[in-house]
Order: C-alpha cells, then structure tokens, then sequence
C-alpha cells in the first residue's frame, strides 16, 4: 500500500476589487487579517509540509506569506500553472509525479474549485466551491481523480 498524501487547497484571502492588472490585486487589511487568523487555525493541527506551490499573483503570495510563518525553513515555490485558469489535470498529473508526501498549493477561483471537485468527485461537474481564505486538507492514497477525501476544511 503506497503511503498516504496530503494536499492542502488554500485561496487567497480577500483582495482589492480593481488594481493596474489582476495579477498586481493585493489583499485587503481584512483580507490580512483572514489569511493571518486562517494561520492561527491551521497551527493547531501542527500541519506537515514538504513544498508550498504559490500562483504568481500578489493576492495569492501575501496569503502564502502568512502561512509560511508556520514553516520557517520552507522556500515558497512561485508556480505559474496555477493561475486562476490553471490546467487541472495538468497539475494533476505534475502531482502524481512529484516526490511530495504534503503538498500546499495557494492559489485562486476557478483553479482551486475545479482542481477540489476533480480530486474529490473525478469531474469538475460537481462544482465544489472553494471561498477566499478557506483551506481544505485532502488525503489521497492515490494521485488521481476521484481518489481525495476530505479530511477537514478551515474558514478564517
């Protein structure tokens, strides 16, 4: 039996409604405030993470930022595939290919949704929906889709 993997899927928490392009949006004070009190919640599970794979975009870097304080000696890793319209499956698979055992990905809407719904029901149709700051914690025995549970889910 092939060890179990942890995923965690964390939105940006809230950000500006306009900036000079949506990658340059930042997030709101309330905004920092969710992403730190989401830190808060997820220390407490003393969580385990060996990558943290971050959309290029500020909103989704000043919520990985927060979340980082928890793992000191982790260099965040800026990922452009998962951008808002990132490929699901691609980073599926990338996934499946890495030697990661606990996994955090900060990213966006309609990305992350898509990404939950194809890992939990194995078809973007159910159309979990993923809210700012929200993180989920997924456990899989098997990298593909259809195949993650949830094992608890964070709200700020």
């Amino acid at each position: 039996r092939e060890a179990e993997m942890l995923v965690y899927l964390l939105r940006h928490a809230i950000a500006q409604d306009r900036a000079a392009s949506d990658s340059a949006r930042d997030l709101t004070v309330d905004g920092l405030a969710q992403a730190r009190a989401l830190t808060e919640k997820f220390k407490q599970f003393f969580p385990i993470v060996d990558r943290v794979l971050c959309s290029p975009y500020n909103r989704a870097q000043q919520t990985a930022s927060a979340v980082m304080t928890l793992f000191p000696d982790l260099a965040l890793t800026t990922d452009e595939s998962i951008k808002p319209g990132g490929d699901v499956y691609g980073v599926l698979d990338a996934i499946e290919g890495s030697d990661v055992q606990h996994l955090l990905i900060v990213s966006h809407n309609p990305f992350l949704s898509n990404l939950l719904s194809v890992m939990v029901d194995g078809t973007m149709e159910s159309h979990r929906y993923v809210a700012n700051a929200t993180l989920h914690c997924l456990s899989m025995d098997v990298v593909a889709p259809g195949c993650a549970e949830i094992v608890y889910m964070l709200e700020p």
